[in-house]
């Protein structure tokens, strides 16, 4: 059976949903599966919770990512403080001390209220891939509001999703980077990435090797298409239509909001690093638009990466922070390993967020929930036993009240329990008189009747009046028409071969005109 690494990267944005499967076997085979679905947003109540978790957890289902226990989502840089901070020294105990108290002067907001998240970044990386040798220590930090990773946990379950990690869009962006310098890619180190979503720009700017600048520009792809929309006074659907058959020099005016800001972000770093970056890649959604790539490269004076540096048609541009988040370094291992490599640069806001959590309250209020939970359950379970003795004792009751009166109707009320067995061999014998009587097999008397009816003459009219039968011997009373009619019976029987002593014992004239009463008595062979 083959071993299979699988971790699914989910972007839940403004305007649709986009999710990566990527799988890499133990032979080192790797499959990346890409899945969109796009959402509406026009009106208000399309950004509702409740209709955006339907439409969520119906991707989900569609494309079987449910199967998967390894699932990474992304909170945006928007809603997170994020800093570079250096320090003189690299031990890693201090550096776990002292980086919540500079975060404490940094933020207007008490520490138990944030998810504080450190990375450690490695020494930077010559043009050559050589390691700087330096004294001090660079620290990524990251301090995000726990109510803002508690919404977004709870918009997750409500659509039945327990994510493994929870990382960052821009840092999603730069373990594409990474991934790409893993497959032998000549990656920049001093690199721009821009990423152009619906609503928003997401940029990361990575100096020798390293992520030091994380930002979100509240501009995106649909800024332009409502320009273009107002422009051209047409639709917004049109309009996206448009946008995406033009060249990004048919919408260079509208672009300027976006350019201003990042130049003021590449401004920004260079003038306090002392450093300049080299090249540029632009991905997301907008990165669609013909040309875009080169065209914001030039205006801010970097070159525009291309499949030289790694950067082919094969890198998945328009689902760069899905696939980044696909291939979390702390849960997809490196290529021929069989462990996450520690040394790979990603964040986790859910296990810092339950490593802040106050344990040992909780712990307590376990404990008393456990201990009420464990009463409850003792007193229901003696309610339980109780209640199912009662009931079999009564079932056993009526079960013996029932059998009493099956057995007073069979054997009658003065029947005594304890001789059943005599009393049935009674009635058995009862019964068995009983069925002798109709029994042909041996005589009976239904037998001896249906042989004595058979040969009564035909075509005359007899009246019984009383029918004995002893054994083998019929006595008969009866009514007919006539002295002579009385001979014709006897003389049938006594003809009949089944017969035998056929006499008549009494004839007389009845009270009725035409009435002939007789006796007779015949006896049938055995």
């Amino acid at each position: 059976m083959a071993i299979v690494t699988e971790c699914v990267g989910l972007d839940v944005g403004q305007t649709g949903l986009k999710a990566v499967r990527f799988r890499r076997r133990l032979s080192g085979r790797e499959t990346i599966d890409y899945f969109q679905h796009p959402m509406p947003f026009a009106r208000p109540e399309d950004l509702e919770p409740a209709r955006r978790v339907r439409s969520l957890r119906g991707f989900l289902w569609q494309h079987g990512l449910y199967a998967t226990d390894r699932l990474v989502t992304a909170i945006p840089c928007q809603d997170l403080f994020v800093r570079t901070l250096s320090f003189p020294f690299k031990d890693a105990a201090k550096l776990a001390q002292v980086v919540p108290f500079e975060v404490e002067n940094l933020v207007p907001m008490p520490l138990e209220d944030l998810a504080i998240g450190s990375l450690v970044l490695p020494p930077g990386q010559t043009g050559e891939g050589a390691s700087r040798q330096s004294k001090n220590s660079d620290v990524l930090v990251t301090a995000a509001p726990k109510d803002k990773v508690a919404e977004h946990l709870r918009f997750l379950a409500q659509a039945d999703v327990e994510p493994s990690a929870i990382n960052v869009d821009a840092m999603a962006l730069f373990s594409v980077t990474q991934y790409l310098r893993e497959e032998g890619a000549q990656v920049p180190h001093d690199l721009a990435i821009i990423d152009v979503g619906a609503s928003k720009t997401t940029l990361c700017l990575v100096r020798e090797g390293r992520p030091v600048v994380l930002r979100t520009i509240l501009w995106g792809g649909n800024h332009l298409t409502h320009a273009l929309a107002v422009r051209q006074a047409c639709s917004f659907a049109e309009a996206e239509r448009r946008k995406r058959t033009m060249a990004v020099q048919q919408v260079e005016a509208w672009l300027e909001p976006l350019l201003k800001e990042l130049r003021v972000t590449l401004h920004a770093y260079e003038g306090a690093e002392r450093g300049r970056l080299t090249h540029c890649w632009v991905s997301g959604g907008g990165s669609k638009l013909r040309e875009i790539g080169t065209y914001v490269a030039r205006h801010l004076g970097l070159y525009p990466v291309g499949p030289r540096q790694g950067f082919g048609g094969n890198s998945p541009r328009a689902f760069s922070v899905a696939f980044g988040l696909a291939i979390h370094p702390k849960i997809v291992r490196p290529r021929w390993r069989f462990k996450p490599s520690p040394d790979g640069l990603a964040l986790d806001l859910k296990s810092v967020t339950d490593a802040a959590a106050p344990k040992g309250a909780v712990s307590k209020a376990d404990r008393r929930l456990a201990i009420g939970a464990a009463l409850v359950i003792g007193v229901l379970a003696l309610v339980d036993v109780s209640v199912h003795w009662t009931l079999n004792d009564r079932r056993v009751t009526q079960l013996k009240r029932a059998l009493q009166q099956q057995y007073e109707q069979v054997f009658g009320s003065s029947a005594a329990p304890g001789d059943e067995l005599d009393q049935a061999r009674v009635r058995l014998e009862t019964v068995n008189k009983a069925l002798a009587q109709v029994d042909s097999s041996q005589g009976s008397a239904l037998a001896t009747l249906a042989t004595f009816v058979k040969h009564l003459p035909p075509g005359l009219a007899v009246k019984v009046r009383e029918l004995t039968l002893d054994g083998t011997i019929i006595l008969i009373e009866g009514e007919t028409s006539s002295f002579d009619a009385v001979e014709k019976i006897k003389q049938t029987f006594a003809s009949a071969s089944p017969f035998q002593d056929v006499a008549v014992t009494e004839t007389r004239v009845g009270a009725a005109p035409n009435q002939v009463v007789f006796r007779m008595t015949v006896t049938v062979k055995p």
